[in-house]
């Protein structure tokens, strides 16, 4: 058993940044559903918003510790998509580049979080180091690659200490 294995599974592979067939970071996309199998959801001003999980496992990185699997968020506005500068405060994104960038909704980023402000109205929480590319479910020889960082890396990266294999963390 590994860390939060109800997500780090290759059915929820949603794509990867780097070079394929050199360790790339996979990323994973999930409902989150309770102990009956039903979706979880949280009531936001009078609606009740269906909860998602998110998370990449790092395969590859110049910080040793940053090496595995990225503790997993329970959220209900994620989203992932390659930006440019011009959506991104942070200054990581230089001008003529892209890069993934994944963030929720500023009201849900309140817990201590390093956070960028977008000109969009969101909250940065990740720039990747390369551009997203996203897999089909259909793609079996890519997901083969991909999900080979699953068993490769069990384990929450080594920054975040000690974590119960099935602790999600909230936005």
């Amino acid at each position: 058993m590994g860390y939060m294995d109800r997500l780090y599974r290759s059915e929820n592979i949603i794509g990867y940044t780097g070079d394929l067939q050199n360790n790339p970071t996979v990323y994973f996309f999930s409902p989150s559903s309770d102990v009956n199998g039903q979706p979880k959801t949280k009531l936001v001003g009078q609606n009740n918003q269906i909860l998602f999980l998110n998370g990449h496992i790092t395969q590859a990185h110049d910080i040793a510790n940053n090496v595995g699997r990225e503790k997993v968020v329970e959220s209900w506005s994620y989203s992932i998509m390659n930006a440019g500068p011009e959506h991104d405060t942070s200054g990581l994104i230089k001008t003529g580049q892209k890069a993934l960038q994944e963030v929720f909704h500023q009201n849900e980023a309140d817990n201590g979080f390093q956070y960028y402000d977008t000109p969009d109205g969101f909250s940065d929480f990740h720039i990747s180091r390369n551009v997203f590319t996203q897999v089909s479910q259909n793609d079996q020889a890519t997901l083969k690659i991909l999900a080979l960082s699953i068993a490769k890396f069990p384990r929450i990266k080594a920054m975040y200490g000690v974590v119960a294999d099935d602790e999600i963390f909230q936005p």
